[in-house]
């Protein structure tokens, strides 16, 4: 139970914390880096383990901790949200099979 509600718990706190690598000073680079990759590693992890809303989360970090302009992170960001939506409206009008019929009594 705490595993989890820690695991629900970081996700934001990071994402909150994003704006505050400015303060880290010649560092900053640096723990941008190690903060996105840590974030593709668990992306894989929780892609291993089939909990992809908690990857969806890994995905947000890796971007805002990214080495890539603002603009580029916020379009990048627009981009998967586009991918994520047009996967949902695809997997709603996928052929469902239709129930057997029987004629005979």
């Amino acid at each position: 139970m705490l595993t989890n509600i820690l695991r629900w718990a970081a996700i934001p706190f990071v994402l909150i914390a994003s704006p505050l690598s400015s303060f880290a000073g010649r560092y900053e680079p640096l723990v941008n880096a190690l903060v996105c990759i840590s974030a593709i590693l668990l992306l894989q992890r929780a892609v291993w383990l089939h909990r992809y809303v908690s990857g969806a989360g890994f995905i947000a970090i890796a971007v805002m901790f990214s080495p890539f302009f603002l603009v580029v992170r916020i379009f990048l960001l627009l981009v998967l949200a586009c991918i994520a939506a047009f996967a949902a409206v695809l997997a709603g009008f996928r052929m469902q099979p239709s129930p057997a019929i029987c004629l005979t009594p």
